[in-house]
């Protein structure tokens, strides 16, 4: 596993970043019904977005599973602007479009007519949105094809250390395979629980009511060493038994704190134990000592 130095995580802190989104799927949804029609199928409150910025949410199925999370952004015209990861390019617009039916509204596929760039700090530009991609104060810039040459793009394993210290869940390593939105901690960004109707709306509604999921992703610190995604978690309870607590998504180390970094889906039943990680098969005397982090960034 690669690692940062500090030299380049301070310039990082000090000067910003910037992050090539180019290879998302970009959609452009437009139309009198546009805001209506978007409004019936994402978990966040479209009614809420203003011109200029952007809003995560997430498109669910009937079981309150996730399906996609998506960054919507608004122009001044009142035409939507949609990214998702890359992996979503076949999936998401046909999922769009199936409910797309007495609307009048268009949505276009523009992944291939647009370069799409985030900068942080914010930045301006002639198609510019604030957006909250690592929490921390951005802009994604929609930009003509090749555009995004002009950029002196960061490098990805300091992205991904960034990513990991602001536990920001991923596509694939946290947020395929149909995991419930606030198993993710996608509650917390994405849902807005005081709107109306929406695909996957009862069974979120419900999740809240309840008060919690099985899981939840975790920031965790590793006590000496490194963990690696895919290691098990396993939780060492009162009575000196083990039982199995999660698994690891997300690894990095910390070139200032010097110490590992993850971010993990625990189970609500290793509340209070001594947490372990190991790959799978490892005996708990072999395994790492983790713990969650109770400060996910660094002052």
């Amino acid at each position: 596993m690669s690692t940062v130095t500090a030299e380049s995580w301070r310039n990082l802190k000090t000067r910003g970043g910037a992050l090539d989104l180019s290879r998302s799927v970009k959609l452009r949804l437009t139309g009198p019904d546009a805001l209506r029609y978007l409004n019936g199928q994402v978990t966040n409150d479209m009614r809420r977005l203003t011109q200029g910025n952007s809003m995560r949410a997430c498109l669910c199925n009937h079981k309150g599973r996730l399906e996609a999370l998506v960054m919507i952004s608004l122009d001044e015209a009142g035409t939507f602007y949609i990214s998702a990861d890359a992996a979503l390019y076949d999936f998401l617009p046909l999922r769009l479009e199936k409910y797309l039916i007495a609307d009048n509204a268009v949505l276009e596929n523009v992944t291939e007519a647009f370069d799409l760039v985030h900068v942080f700090p914010p930045a301006n530009g002639a198609r510019g949105f604030s957006a909250l991609r690592l929490g921390i104060p951005g802009t994604d810039l929609w930009l003509q094809p090749g555009a995004a040459g002009g950029y002196e793009i960061t490098d990805a394993t300091i992205i991904e250390t960034l990513r990991i210290e602001r536990r920001i869940p991923a596509w694939e390593p946290e947020m395929s395979g149909g995991i419930l939105p606030p198993e993710a901690r996608l509650d917390e960004s994405a849902i807005d629980y005081h709107k109306g109707c929406y695909t996957g709306q009862e069974v979120i509604s419900r999740l809240r009511s309840v008060g919690q999921v099985n899981r939840r992703l975790e920031s965790l610190t590793v006590r000496s060493g490194m963990v690696e995604p895919g290691w098990q978690i396993v939780a060492r309870q009162h009575n000196g038994t083990f039982t199995n607590a999660g698994s690891i998504t997300s690894a990095a180390w910390h070139p200032v704190r010097q110490e590992g970094i993850a971010l993990g889906f625990v189970k609500r039943s290793a509340a209070g134990a001594a947490l372990l990680a190991g790959a799978i098969g490892t005996e708990p005397a072999a395994a790492v000592e983790i713990r969650k982090s109770l400060d996910d960034t660094e002052p």
